[in-house]
């Protein structure tokens, strides 16, 4: 059985940061900031649960690692819980970690995981869902990214474009600022997103110290390979949307998104993005994640997509048997015709699980 050792992150070696930027480097599919070992170490500045599990081949070699969060005693989950939009191991192509080994390792029943690499064959036995983050891939440059989304019968640029030239003529002119530093700005996206939150019943994950912390410190603290970019849309001089994102080299991950619900009739957040698509063309990146969701204006921005997968890892502990059931029960409910109903226990878990990550464990 492999070997696992759990360290903190500010026990991680030059050697061990050369094997993670070399494996990350070696998977196209890697690229997110998530996967950035900046990403664990932001995390675990504001949670002392972090902790990075080394996993070892037979050979003694180190192959992998996996940044994870101890939200309970029973527990583990990847680091950054549901802040998190990009989970699963760095490691060396071929090899295996063993997951038993970390659950044995760590004294808990069971590893959650709710947006690993579908493609990591690690997983593949323990996956209860698949999904899909959607992608804006703009490797060929705006005209050609364009082309795609007309041939794919998509109006959301037009629309975009129409609703920009409205909002032009009634409030002011149109304007994406890049790279806002001002923590004013930022206190305003999170005012907006909790608003959003309150209107929409969801949980209002700023009122956890560590996540608000964990934004407010990404944003003061650009670094070379993980940074929160802040972008603003204007109208006139009114601030119209706002999007907070993390960037990495190439890639763009869009973490949080909100608009003054006055605008709302202008499609601000669609304006936003029609302009930061054409903006990101000219800066080389590569692409703007979208994170998982079907909603509308996802599913005609993006014309690529990453599959992704959730689940859990379990041993015979009485937590993993608990979640087992609760699996059972959601796949019952909404195998029969029960209407709202039977999407009743998926949303039960799916809450429970937010609360869950949002703790900060013993």
């Amino acid at each position: 059985m492999n070997a696992v050792e759990l360290i903190r992150t500010e026990d991680l070696t030059a050697e061990d940061l050369a094997l993670w930027h070399g494996w990350r480097n070696a998977d196209a599919d890697q690229g997110s900031p998530y996967f950035s070992p900046d990403w664990v170490r932001a995390v675990s500045r504001v949670r002392n649960d972090v902790r990075i599990a080394i996993f070892y081949n037979e050979s003694g070699r180190k192959c992998a690692f996996l940044p994870v969060q101890r939200p309970s005693r029973f527990v583990l989950q990847p680091a950054g819980g549901p802040l998190c939009d990009y989970q699963g191991v760095i490691g060396a192509s071929g090899h295996l970690p063993e997951m038993n080994a970390l659950l044995n390792s760590a004294g808990v029943g069971r590893f959650d995981f709710s947006n690993v690499l579908a493609k990591q064959s690690l997983f593949a036995s323990h996956t209860r869902e698949i999904h899909v983050s959607r992608v804006i891939n703009l490797t060929h440059g705006y005209e050609a990214y364009l082309q795609n989304r007309r041939e794919a019968g998509s109006s959301e640029t037009k629309r975009a474009r129409k609703r920009k030239r409205k909002m032009s003529r009634d409030i002011g002119p149109v304007r994406l600022e890049a790279h806002c530093r001002d923590d004013a700005i930022l206190d305003q996206l999170i005012a907006w997103k909790c608003d959003q939150y309150k209107r929409t019943g969801q949980t209002d994950i700023f009122t956890r110290d560590w996540a608000m912390s964990l934004v407010r410190d990404l944003f003061s603290r650009p670094g070379e390979n993980l940074s929160a970019e802040l972008f603003v849309l204007y109208a006139g001089d009114t601030i119209a949307a706002l999007n907070l994102c993390l960037r990495s080299g190439p890639v763009m991950h869009c973490w949080f998104i909100a608009h003054d619900p006055a605008l709302s009739h202008f499609s601000p957040g669609l304006v936003l993005f029609e302009e930061l698509i054409e903006y990101a063309c000219t800066r080389n990146i590569a692409e703007i994640d979208l994170g998982a969701g079907d909603y509308r204006f996802k599913l005609n921005l993006a014309n690529a997509a990453r599959a992704m997968c959730g689940g859990f890892v379990g041993s015979n502990a009485l937590s993993a048997r608990l979640r087992s059931m609760e699996y059972q029960v959601r796949d019952l409910f909404e195998a029969l015709p029960l209407g709202p109903v039977s999407t009743w226990p998926g949303k039960a878990m799916r809450r429970h699980d937010l609360h869950l990550g949002l703790r900060v464990g013993p």
